[in-house]
């Protein structure tokens, strides 16, 4: 019945329509004059990149690329393009074509996406595309075409868990904490030319391409650690690439070092996924993350005062036991202020420092666990908690403590040492971060107390 009211009702309009027109005369709509409608310009649509390759010259990229399928109805009077996000944009001709970037980073992985212009603005960016500049051959300066005489091979070891993890690198996943190191043969005065012929790269297990930001740190002449600026990506694996090879890597005496044939190669390691626990000594908690989200929150009671709990990062490793003793005489505790203790078969045991900082149940402690500070130093946990941590961690995972009143873990004080030199002092021991090119190598993993490794707090 609606339909047919409706049909009703257009043919009583359409009916009524003449009588209208013979009662008060108007010219038809379709008869007024039209004026033709200019189209409204837009910003042109994105350029596509078709192609990005390592350019003519040392630290270059050269990226072809076409035009949009749309101008947006005005004529494109500029292509710009960009490697750090969209941030900046830099100036390419047109129309289309090609588009060399300099004064990059050789070896380093760029992400590069491209825009075009008009009269209104610029448009979108492109879908971005990814090139890695190289030095061409013949042209690198560590790398003469005519090997200097005499010289000596160098050759290196590679260790991607040098921070004493306990686990073989080449096999095993390791936490996002480890600290990957090469040692040399000889000792290495040209240090710069080794940190620019090493790239550092990661591939996430989705097949996402990174750089990992980070500095070499010369501990001597013979060996390097490269620390990230943060943490290893998880679920990755890790590139080093070397391109060591025939390049000049200083000299020994009147004999010039060169790196062998074998230091052309790609050193690799692979990560776990990413767990970073987090301890507060104010809030008495412990807050895991697995990939940057928050999978527990366990209460902690860390040590009282006195016996504070070490601040910083600290890095777990194979160190670990399902029962271990606890005594006062191994803290040498004095017995005229503190009663003597032995607590055996403490299950749970994730051991920290080689000075004696344990992740552990403590039965004793359920009173003040999550409310108050009261340990010799040690992470009391319940036993259950303890237990998820010794069965969940993996050698390199990181755990930070922050608001314990205690100092800063020192740099030889176990596997998380030496992320604790802050980073402004670190690339003081690079020779590209170092402003006088000559880092500082002293070894801050020396002085190690004897005997540290024995002590275990409560």
């Amino acid at each position: 019945m609606a339909v047919a009211s409706c049909t009703a009702l257009a043919a009583t309009l359409v009916i009524a329509a003449p009588a209208q027109a013979a009662t008060n005369p108007s010219p038809s709509p379709s008869s007024a004059p039209t004026t033709p409608t200019t189209p409204v310009a837009t910003t042109p649509g994105a350029p596509t990149i078709t192609q990005i390759k390592s350019g003519p010259s040392s630290g270059q990229l050269t990226v072809t690329y076409v035009a949009p399928v749309s101008t947006g109805g005005s004529a494109i009077t500029a292509y710009e393009i960009s490697v750090d996000n969209a941030v900046t944009w830099w100036p390419c001709g047109v129309p289309a074509g090609t588009c060399t970037l300099t004064n990059l980073s050789n070896d380093r992985l760029y992400t590069v996406v491209m825009r075009a212009q008009n009269a209104i603005g610029p448009g979108p960016a492109s879908a971005p595309a990814q090139g890695t500049p190289t030095i061409p051959p013949g042209t690198d300066p560590d790398k003469p075409i005519k090997l200097p005489s005499p010289h000596a091979w160098v050759n290196a070891s590679f260790n991607a868990e040098s921070n004493g993890l306990g686990v073989n690198g080449a096999t095993a996943k390791l936490g996002v904490g480890t600290l990957p190191q090469l040692t040399f043969d000889h000792g290495i005065t040209n240090k710069k030319a080794v940190e620019t012929h090493l790239s550092v790269k990661a591939t996430h297990q989705d097949g996402r391409i990174r750089n990992v930001k980070g500095a070499w740190g010369w501990i001597n002449d013979h060996t390097a650690v490269y620390r990230p600026i943060k943490w290893w990506p998880g679920d990755s694996t890790v590139n080093i690439k070397s391109t060591l090879d025939k390049a000049v890597l200083g000299k020994s005496g009147k004999t010039y070092l060169l790196g062998s044939t074998s230091l052309a190669k790609t050193y690799t390691f692979r990560t776990a996924r990413s767990l970073v626990a987090v301890v507060d000594g104010k809030s008495d908690r412990m807050k895991v993350y697995i990939d940057g989200k928050k999978v527990k929150d366990f209460g902690v009671s860390l040590g009282k005062s006195e016996w504070e709990t070490s601040l910083g990062v600290k890095v777990i490793s194979t160190r670990k036991e399902p029962k271990h003793t606890y005594t006062s005489v191994a803290l040498n505790l004095d017995p005229t202020k503190e009663k003597p203790y032995e607590l055996k078969d403490i299950p749970w045991n994730t051991r920290l420092t080689p000075t004696g900082e344990f992740i552990h149940s403590a039965p004793w402690a359920y009173g003040r666990i999550g409310r108050w500070n009261g340990s010799h130093g040690c992470t009391n946990m319940f036993e259950s908690d303890a237990k998820w941590i010794y069965d969940n961690t993996v050698p390199g995972d990181v755990v930070t403590y922050t608001n314990t009143g205690g100092q800063t873990v020192q740099s030889w004080n176990g596997p998380g040492g030496l992320w604790n030199i802050p980073w402004s002092e670190w690339v003081k021991k690079s020779a590209s971060g170092s402003l006088t090119g000559n880092p500082n190598i002293s070894n801050p993993t020396a002085g190690k107390p004897a005997n540290t490794g024995q002590n275990a707090s409560a």
